[in-house]
C-alpha cells in the first residue's frame, strides 16, 4: 500500500510496513491514604454533616494519633477508642471564599474524614482564601465520596 501526499511545495510518498502490536500491561497502583499525606500545618478540608457548611477546614496542628480511650472534644466531638485522629484549628467562614482561623478550642477529627489537602494554602496566616477552583475540587471529591459510599 502506498500513501501518498502532495502539498503546495512537495510530494510524499511512503510506503506502507508492518507494525506488531504488543499488549500494554495494565498495573493498578493504591492510591495513599490522605491521612499519610497531611503534615502539621497543611489546612485540610473534613468532612460534616452539618446542613449549613458544605465542609469544614482546618489547620493541621499535630500529628496523626490514635485515641487510647473515648475522647470528646472541646467542639463536643466524640471519638471512639482507638481512632486515627489529627488535632487542630478551625476556620470560620467570613466572607465569599474567605475563612478566619479560630484560636481555640483545638479540635479533635477522625483522620477518615478528611477529604481534601489545601496544600496551596498558607496556613502561617490567620485570615485564608479558598480560590474558586480549589473549592470547586472539594466539591468535586465529595460527590465522587458519596458516590463511592
Amino acid at each position: 500500500m502506498k500513501i501518498s501526499q502532495k502539498s503546495e511545495n512537495e510530494d510524499f510518498t511512503e510506503e506502507s510496513r508492518r507494525v506488531t502490536m504488543i499488549p500494554e500491561t495494565v498495573r493498578i497502583v493504591e492510591a495513599e491514604p490522605l491521612k499519610n499525606l497531611v503534615s502539621e500545618g497543611h489546612v485540610v478540608a473534613l468532612f460534616t454533616d452539618d446542613e449549613l457548611c458544605e465542609y469544614y477546614l482546618m489547620k493541621e496542628t499535630h500529628p496523626l494519633s490514635s485515641s487510647t480511650k473515648v475522647t470528646k472534644d472541646q467542639w463536643g466531638a466524640v471519638i471512639p477508642q482507638n481512632t486515627e485522629v489529627f488535632t487542630g484549628l478551625y476556620y470560620d467562614k467570613v466572607g465569599e471564599n474567605r475563612y478566619s482561623s479560630i484560636r481555640s478550642p483545638y479540635a479533635i477529627v477522625p483522620a477518615a474524614s478528611i477529604l481534601y489537602i489545601c496544600a496551596q494554602i498558607d496556613s502561617s496566616k490567620d485570615t485564608i482564601k479558598v480560590p474558586e477552583y480549589l473549592h470547586t475540587s472539594i466539591l468535586e471529591c465529595m460527590n465522587m465520596s458519596k458516590d463511592a459510599r
